[in-house]
């Protein structure tokens, strides 16, 4: 099974997210865009395992000192990989106790036997990939109430990526 763990976004948000690719997608950018309903704030790419009882216990452990996050869209920005990038919507609000849950959740993996992340840790929701740079976007500051960590399987249907929620810890 190919996963990762995230945490999950209200319907509102996902709507807003979605609304902001399509009026990217209007100025005439080019590139892959992340699917209605597959936005999300990854925590971890797994990559392919199996092993999901080290995984729920490691997301169960991360989460129970969690608090409930609120944060809400802040803009649109992007990762930069040579002439081509990430275009991602940034988050502002209680990133504090986002990063906590990063920290936590990477320990518990780390225990469990999982690689340890080895990127900077950088809140955000992606829009889509291998995009050309683009001009500032207009991002409602929504904001948005984050208390559920999901463990998703990612599966590739026609060329479309399905996520699937295989567990979910609420905090």
């Amino acid at each position: 099974m190919r996963l990762f763990i995230a945490l999950a976004l209200p319907n509102d948000i996902l709507k807003a997210a979605y609304k902001v690719s399509q009026d990217l997608v209007a100025r005439g950018l080019r590139g892959v865009w992340v699917p209605f309903g597959n936005h999300h704030i990854t925590l971890r790419f797994l990559g392919e395992t199996d092993e999901l009882l080290p995984l729920v216990r490691a997301m169960r452990q991360s989460v129970r000192d969690a608090k409930p996050m609120t944060c809400k869209l802040d803009g649109y920005a992007s990762f930069a990989k040579g002439a081509l990038h990430t275009g991602y919507l940034s988050l502002s609000g209680d990133l504090a106790e986002m990063e906590r849950l990063y920290a936590n959740l990477d320990s518990a993996l780390s225990a469990a036997g999982f690689h340890r992340g080895n990127d900077r840790f950088t809140p955000h929701i992606t829009l889509g990939r291998r995009l050309p740079e683009a001009d500032a976007v207009a991002v409602p500051p929504l904001p948005m109430v984050l208390r559920e960590l999901v463990l998703f399987e990612s599966t590739r249907v026609k060329d479309r990526m399905i996520y699937t929620a295989v567990h979910k810890e609420r905090f």
